[in-house]
């Protein structure tokens, strides 16, 4: 068995005993639950990617969003988190994870409906935008809290290192696609119109969740204790385990500086280097295309490299790759689109080798019964408080100086911060998954 399988045996027996009266039905559903919910989130994720190019298109071009209208266009996207990420954790551990996610996929389709309907009457503004995107962010929140802690209950092991692989290769993949046919359906349409077709795409990602055979565990007896008993809990899991913590705390500053760059990325393009709605959708895809390729190397990767090697080099490599961008800001004419498309396929390559190995790590190495508690935490402080701010920040740096500015300061952060984070920490010295589990899970019970 592989260390990934030899992490998990030893460090979830007790989550193992827990689900054994299950493991027959998980034999026997498990290759179609799989396929049902690989296709399913690849079919959204092709509609997620339309609507990321397509809302701040909207913002721009039909509501003449500044460069702050889009920075709070996109911490919109992500304040939920800050507000509700904890409470979603707590409450997606006392019930039915599946529930959550089909629950949250039903909102966002409605949610995304009401702007072309907003929008054929004349009633569509930016604020209107905003609110939407608040609501579609935080369905959003239960969804991707809830995902991860879902996953583990139809996967385990080498399998799921496998599943997340998968979910990433075919989610970028969808990516690479969705970029690409937003800008020609934005040029015949409009980008309202166009939003039609992810709220199709989540109906698709409700359904064959709704499908899916393989039981849950039983529900949790209705906690006697509080929920603010509960959060510590999960706060307490993540805090007791240093490498966890670590990469959790250098998240909060890489959303930062990631959500620095994207709330002014678009508009940078669009307004500074005057690139049409298809040119920008095709640096998107070329971003997607580098993140397929790289979920695609991430176990060969991890494996012939070291869990630690590899997540400390791609990290500092995608900060220094974040230069590219705001460079094209001075390049000649002929240098821009290539440069641009260089950040975004480089970008998406090395996030992606970096994403495989450190969600499975994270998933592995904290009990089932926590694990929502402990992916709200995270999303709480690394979306809702470091991407919100990023996004914020971004907006009143290039307002104050110009747009730039704005994306070379967040090449900055993304790129000292983790050097001087996990090259003091030696990160490197935890050469697989299984180690580093066991590593932060004898540390937890110190």
């Amino acid at each position: 068995r592989s260390g990934v399988a030899r992490a998990f045996a030893g460090s979830a027996e007790g989550y193992a005993a827990a689900m054994s009266p299950q493991a027959t039905a998980i034999k026997k559903n498990s290759a179609r639950d799989l396929r049902l919910v690989t296709v399913g989130q690849g079919v959204s994720l092709v509609g997620d990617a339309i609507t990321t190019l397509a809302l701040p298109i909207v913002a721009v071009d039909l509501l003449n969003a500044d460069s702050l209208g889009t920075g709070l266009l996109g911490a919109a996207s992500t304040v939920a988190y800050l507000l509700i990420g904890l409470q979603a954790g707590v409450w997606i551990d006392r019930s039915s994870r599946r529930a959550f996610l089909i629950a949250a996929d039903t909102a966002r389709v409605l949610l995304l409906l009401a702007v072309p309907a907003l929008y054929l009457i004349g009633a569509l503004t930016l604020p209107a935008l905003i609110a939407i995107e608040a609501g579609l962010g935080a369905a959003t929140v239960f969804f991707q809290i809830a995902m991860p802690a879902y996953l583990p209950r139809l996967a385990s092991g080498d399998r799921l290192v496998a599943l997340n692989a998968r979910l990433v290769v075919l989610g970028e993949g969808a990516g690479f696609v969705g970029p690409g046919i937003a800008g020609i359906l934005i040029g015949i349409l409009s980008a309202p119109i166009v939003l039609v077709v992810d709220a199709l795409s989540f109906a698709l990602s409700a359904l064959s969740l709704a499908r899916i055979r393989t039981p849950e565990p039983p529900a949790p007896r209705r906690a006697e204790h509080s929920v603010a008993k509960d959060l510590r809990e999960g706060v307490r899991a993540l805090w007791r385990r240093p490498l966890l913590r670590l990469i959790t705390l250098e998240a909060v500053n890489g959303n930062v500086a990631f959500s620095i760059m994207m709330g002014q990325s678009i508009i940078f393009q669009r307004l500074d280097l005057g690139f049409s709605p298809a040119i920008i959708g095709f640096i998107a895809s070329a971003g997607f295309l580098g993140g397929v390729i790289g979920g695609l190397l991430s176990p060969r990767l991890t494996k012939r490299f070291g869990f630690g090697r590899v997540i400390f080099l791609t990290t500092i490599l995608f900060g220094l790759d974040e230069f590219l961008q705001p460079l094209a800001a001075v390049a000649a004419t002929e240098l821009r689109l290539p440069l641009v498309l260089a950040n975004f396929f480089l970008g998406g390559l090395f996030l992606m080798i970096y994403v495989v190995p450190v969600s499975t790590f994270r998933q592995l190495v904290i009990p089932d019964r926590l694990l929502g508690r402990v992916m709200g935490v995270n999303r709480m402080a690394t979306w809702g408080a470091g991407a919100t701010v990023g996004f914020a920040a971004g907006g009143v740096i290039a307002n104050a100086t110009d747009r730039p500015t704005a994306l070379i300061i967040g090449a900055v952060m993304q790129t000292l911060v983790p050097l001087a984070m996990f090259g003091g920490a030696r990160i490197w010295r935890h050469r697989t998954i299984a180690a580093a589990v066991a590593s932060d899970t004898r540390a937890a019970a110190r």
